[in-house]
């Protein structure tokens, strides 16, 4: 009788230790702590996109690069040189066009004053700019950007006669602007390299 007494107080105990501990009776599966971490760490990593490893990317040579602060900044480049474009601003273009677009753009403006031409330009508001692409390729950052705006073009000649447009006429326009800097440039400003209608 005392033996029976004594085995079920040691079943008894063990299954309150059980309770308490977690420890466990008889046969079970081992977890395998590395192959747990390691998948984790995996995930993360695919986690993060292509974008994000650019920006990332970009960061280690600009530590201050924001994409929000960029795409402000964007959007007021857009619309210094929407309006330079059209008042055929060329001294403002200069600081804030590559070389290669802004001959393309100086001669496109004495092209238009030669016509006897004048164009009436009116950004009404953005509708969405976002970065699609960032190109970390060559020696120099490539960041483009697409932006939706509403737009009111109009052509004129300088006696008034409408060629093109209409200045009641609101239109929705997306362009591909590209901005680039070199990498190593201690030049803080981006310049604007192309510009692409979708």
């Amino acid at each position: 009788m005392f033996v029976l007494l004594f085995i079920f107080l040691t079943f008894f105990l063990l299954a309150k230790l059980n309770e308490i501990l977690g420890l466990r009776i008889g046969f079970h599966k081992k977890m395998d702590v590395s192959t747990n971490f390691s998948s984790e760490s995996s995930i993360q990593e695919t986690t993060i996109s292509e974008m994000d490893k650019k920006i990332l990317q970009i960061k280690k040579n600009y530590p201050s690069f924001k994409v929000a602060d960029f795409l402000n900044k964007s959007q007021k480049a857009f619309e210094m040189i929407f309006h330079a474009y059209a008042n055929g601003d060329t001294k403002t273009l200069k600081n804030l066009l590559s070389p290669r677009i802004f001959n393309a753009f100086s001669m496109a403006i004495a092209d238009r004053k030669k016509r006897g031409e004048v164009l009436e330009g009116t950004l009404v508001r953005f509708i969405s700019s976002e970065i699609t692409d960032i190109d970390l390729s060559t020696d120099e950052i490539l960041v483009i950007v697409k932006f939706k705006t509403e737009q009111s073009n109009v052509l004129k000649l300088e006696d008034g006669t409408i060629l093109e447009g209409n200045a009641d006429f609101v239109e929705d326009r997306t362009e591909i602007w590209s901005f680039i800097r070199k990498k190593t440039s201690t030049d803080s400003k981006w310049y604007l390299h192309e510009i692409k209608a979708e």
